[in-house]
């Protein structure tokens, strides 16, 4: 029963019976109604303060999301580092090609000059003998079945013999056997196939006085330095004709319109109807 409830009921009793609506009976009744609402008010505080405390909830923090621009940001920076990376190496491989270059053009400056000194003296005797001993090798090359490799270094052979011959008529025999010794080493090479690798792996650059035409056999590369693993200059279509002015081992260097490069020998053969 609330407090509201308490009172009515008082309020009835009181109509109910005129007798209770004495002054002493009024006041002591008021004196009971006071205690009675005293009790309730300290039940009701008593109540409130005996619930249990409401439990305050644990709030845990929101996980960090990486936004989708950071995301993409490092992956931009990953990308870009690695370009670094390949420029260096890009870099790194052109000085390699630029020295490897320098190195061949100081080992053809010095074979020139070798040359120049082991013939200086050379006389007339001496020069007609080699001519004439390179002349029948040659021959004797002819009737036999080579490469379609060596032929190019035939046909430069001969060129070279043949410069050789006019230079001597002109007595100039030093530029003579000059020509001559050039011819014989590419006969060398030609009779000593396994000569062949150790050029390769020497180095041994060998620049042609008189360039010499030839065919490409096939789709052919252009590389700028006789290696497989150089840079491709353009592809030389089947039948292209090119200018040798040099060879490396089992490389040429050939010249086709503007640009120079070097082709496997393996894809160039000599036609019947080229010219020096």
């Amino acid at each position: 029963m609330d407090m509201s409830q308490l009172i009515n009921v008082t309020k009835n009793v009181m109509l109910s019976d005129p007798k209770l609506l004495d002054i002493k009976n009024i006041k002591f009744l008021g004196s009971l109604l006071t205690q009675v609402i005293l009790c309730l008010l300290t039940l009701n505080l008593t109540g409130c303060a005996s619930q249990e405390p409401i439990p305050i909830p644990d709030i845990k923090p929101a996980p960090v999301v990486i936004s989708q621009d950071e995301s993409l940001k490092k992956e931009i920076d990953r990308l870009e580092k690695i370009i670094v990376e390949k420029d260096q190496i890009i870099k790194n491989q052109q000085i390699k090609q630029d020295n490897q270059a320098q190195t061949l053009q100081e080992v053809n400056k010095e074979v020139t000059r070798t040359q120049v000194k082991l013939h200086r003296l050379a006389t007339k005797p001496s020069t007609a003998s080699a001519i004439a001993e390179t002349e029948v090798i040659l021959e004797r090359l002819k009737q036999t079945q080579i490469p379609a490799t060596d032929q190019i270094l035939e046909v430069q052979a001969q060129h070279l013999v043949e410069t050789a011959s006019v230079l001597f008529t002109q007595d100039q025999f030093s530029a003579a056997m000059n020509y001559v010794a050039q011819a014989k080493q590419l006969i060398d090479l030609i009779t000593h196939p396994n000569r062949k690798k150790t050029t390769d792996e020497n180095n041994s650059f060998f620049e042609f006085n008189t360039p010499i035409q030839l065919h490409t056999k096939t789709n052919v590369n252009m590389r700028t330095s006789p290696s497989a693993n150089a840079k491709i200059i353009s592809m030389l279509k089947k039948d292209t004709k090119v200018s040798a002015n040099a060879s490396l081992g089992s490389w040429l260097r050939v010249q086709f319109d503007q640009d120079q490069g070097w082709v496997s020998n393996t894809g160039l053969e000599v036609r019947k109807n080229n010219a020096p």
